[in-house]
């Protein structure tokens, strides 16, 4: 089996089609897109994303065409290895084409990804991953929901004023009780707090015992995070924003973090090496996975049980995929009554696009 090419399929940036999200911070619109591997064999790798990382793909494939093209798509190892040392693609470009690689893999073996990593288990707890709304009654309604839903753990990004966002902490905990599993992340880059008030925001999140604390400071604060991990109970999780996996082992080092958090598009071959970074140094580890892809899902179900607990899920549920797309993204990740997500039974990565639907909001295919 040879790799041929590379499709993608850009779709029209459209709104969430009605819900109440909003735009925080001049946020744009969603524009999706669906890169697809080909094969001698007929066996695509087909890889869903929310971003431009796609482009770069494209651009990045031309001007390696010679050493992708033609190679056996199960020698993973070899492709990625030239790609970063002797090209340099960036690690989140890589992530997709790893992606694409790892779903023709499991297409290849009929089996689900999951099942060829090892598996640990079959199904995971998600947690629901809100947006930033502009009212606490929004958040509050949207938590509710997902709690009667079934989940058992909810992720709050909140407004990164800390004022505002300790009064809506305690306003949230009130609504959803002692059970649900909370936690916070800033999702603003260079991080929304000063120390002091990372501090102070970090106090209440111990009071009302949430489970993590999401990049409150900038990556490369390391005396701030190592600081806030020693005076606080609540974990501190970071960092989403690394260019290289390397730059955790200076947080590690310097007791920073509790939890690895493994950014979105990561390849799953580099979010497994997170994961046993993780697992040496006896800490957490929870990928991201916040627009609808199940690749962190293929890894959280191989790894040590101990090591990841819980599946991202966005709530509300498919405003950035089947939302705004409808009828394009099949077999998505559903949610059961008792908040667990379960292993894909597909093969590969487990999920498919209605290509005929996806026609219809189709802006630009473009062929590498």
């Amino acid at each position: 089996m040879k790799i041929t090419g590379l499709t993608v399929h850009f779709f029209e940036p459209r709104h969430d089609g009605g819900m109440a999200i909003e735009k925080f911070r001049g946020a744009p619109l969603i524009g999706n897109d669906v890169s697809v591997i080909h094969t001698d064999e007929g066996i695509g790798g087909v890889v869903a994303s929310s971003s431009g990382y796609a482009r770069d793909l494209v651009r990045l494939w031309r001007n390696a065409r010679d050493y992708i093209e033609g190679q056996d798509p199960l020698d993973r190892g070899k492709i990625e290895d030239i790609l970063a040392r002797r090209f340099h693609w960036p690690m989140r470009v890589r992530g997709l084409l790893d992606h694409g690689l790892w779903d023709i893999a499991g297409k290849y073996f009929n089996l689900p990804i999951y099942k060829l990593l090892g598996a640990t288990r079959e199904k995971v707890l998600a947690y629901g991953d809100t947006v930033h709304f502009d009212a606490d009654e929004k958040f509050i309604d949207t938590v509710l929901a997902a709690k009667a839903k079934g989940y058992k753990a909810i992720k709050v990004h909140p407004y990164c004023v800390a004022d505002d966002d300790i009064r809506l902490v305690y306003n949230i905990r009130k609504a959803v009780g002692d059970e649900m599993v909370l936690m916070m992340d800033t999702l603003t880059y260079p991080a929304p707090y000063t120390r002091e008030e990372a501090l102070r925001v970090g106090r209440v999140l111990d009071e009302l015992n949430f489970w993590w604390f999401e990049d409150p400071l900038h990556k490369t604060d390391i005396e701030g995070l190592a600081m806030l991990a020693d005076k606080l109970t609540v974990q501190i999780r970071a960092a989403d924003t690394v260019q290289d996996i390397r730059e955790y082992s200076y947080m590690i080092q310097n007791h920073c973090i509790d939890i690895v958090a493994g950014p979105l598009n990561t390849g799953i071959t580099e979010l497994l090496k997170l994961a046993h970074l993780a697992e040496v140094h006896h800490l957490g580890f929870e990928p991201h996975d916040y627009s609808g892809g199940t690749a962190s899902l293929h890894v959280l179900l191989a790894i040590t049980i101990t090591n990841g607990g819980f599946y991202e899920k966005t709530i509300p549920e498919g405003y950035q995929h089947e939302i705004p797309y409808p009828g394009v993204y099949l077999d998505p990740v559903q949610v059961d009554k008792d908040g667990y997500v379960h292993g894909p039974k597909k093969p590969g990565l487990g999920f498919e696009i209605d290509f005929n639907e996806a026609k219809k909001v189709t802006v630009e295919v473009v062929n590498a």
